[in-house]
C-alpha cells in the first residue's frame, strides 16, 4: 500500500530538482544527436584512418558514437547524480532533520511511508527516461532523417540505461533506509554507484585494467551487445531483478529497525 497524500507531498518536494535534470539530460541526448550527423560521422572516419586514433575512436557508426558519449558518460553520471540526491532525501534525510518523526506519529504504517518513498523515486526515474528517450526520438527523425534505422537499438539503449539506474537507485534507496544520518547514507549511498561508474570506466581505458568490469553493476549493462545484435536480455533481467530486491531489503530494514523518534 502507498499514501496518496505522501506521495504527492513528495512530488512537490522534489519536482524542480526532477525537471532541471530531465531538461538538461533530454536537450544534451538532442544535441549529441544533432552533431553526430552522417557527414560528419564521414569526416570524423576519415581524418583518423589508418592512425593510432581510430582504435581509440572505436565504433564510429552514428549508435556507436553515441554509445561512446552520452551512454557511457553523460547519460550515466546525471541521473546518478539525480539518483542520490533524491534517494537520500526520501529517507535518512528526513530522519536526520526529524520530519520522519512528525510523520510517524500520524496513524500511517512505516511500511506505507518507505513503499510510498520508493514509488515516487521509481516513478521519477522511469518518467525522466521515458521524456529523453521521446526527445532523442525526435531529434533523430529531424537530424539524421531515417528514424526506422535506428529506432530498435536506440530504445534498447533506453531501457538498458533505465534499468541500470533503477538498480542503482535500490543501491541508495536501500542506504537511506538502513542509515538514520544523512552523511553515513551518502558515503555508501554514492559511494558505491560512483564506484560502479568508475570500475567500468577503468576497464574500458586498458586491457590491464579490464578485471574491474567484473566489480561493477554497469557491465550489465552491455551496449556492445545491442550494437552487435547479440543478446542483451539476460544481463537486463538481473539488473531489473537487483534492483527489485535491493529496493526490497531496503523496505524491509526501514520497517524493522529503531528510529530516534
Amino acid at each position: 500500500m502507498i499514501n496518496a497524500t505522501i506521495f504527492k507531498q513528495t512530488v512537490r518536494a522534489n519536482y524542480k530538482l526532477w525537471i532541471i535534470f530531465t531538461v538538461v539530460l533530454s536537450v544534451l541526448n538532442a544535441v549529441l544527436i544533432a552533431v553526430f550527423e552522417p557527414s560528419t560521422l564521414t569526416n570524423m572516419a576519415d581524418m583518423v584512418k589508418d592512425t593510432p586514433l581510430a582504435s581509440l575512436l572505436g565504433d564510429t557508426s552514428f549508435l556507436g558514437m553515441l554509445t561512446q558519449t552520452f551512454y557511457s558518460i553523460h547519460g550515466v553520471i546525471l541521473p546518478l547524480i539525480f539518483i542520490i540526491m533524491t534517494a537520500n532525501s526520501l529517507v535518512a534525510s528526513q530522519v536526520d532533520k526529524g520530519s520522519m518523526a512528525y510523520l510517524l506519529s500520524t496513524p500511517i504504517k512505516r511500511t506505507t511511508v518507505v513503499r510510498t518513498q520508493a514509488l515516487y523515486l521509481i516513478t521519477a526515474i522511469i518518467t525522466m527516461f521515458l521524456i529523453v528517450t521521446l526527445a532523442g526520438m525526435v531529434a533523430i527523425h529531424v537530424s539524421q532523417g531515417d528514424l526506422g534505422t535506428y529506432i530498435a537499438d536506440y530504445i534498447a539503449l533506453n531501457v538498458g540505461l533505465l534499468l541500470l539506474m533503477f538498480a542503482t537507485s535500490g543501491i541508495s534507496f536501500m542506504f537511506s533506509c538502513i542509515f538514520n544520518l544523512s552523511k553515513h547514507s551518502l558515503a555508501f549511498g554514492a559511494g558505491i554507484p560512483v564506484a560502479f561508474f568508475l570500475f567500468h570506466l577503468m576497464a574500458q581505458v586498458s586491457d590491464s585494467l579490464e578485471g574491474f568490469k567484473y566489480l561493477s553493476l554497469n557491465t550489465l549493462f552491455d551496449t556492445a551487445a545491442i550494437l552487435n545484435g547479440e543478446s542483451y536480455w539476460l544481463p537486463f533481467t538481473i539488473l531489473g531483478l537487483v534492483g527489485i530486491v535491493i529496493y526490497t531489503i531496503g523496505i524491509r530494514f526501514f520497517k524493522g529497525k529503531d528510529l530516534p523518534l
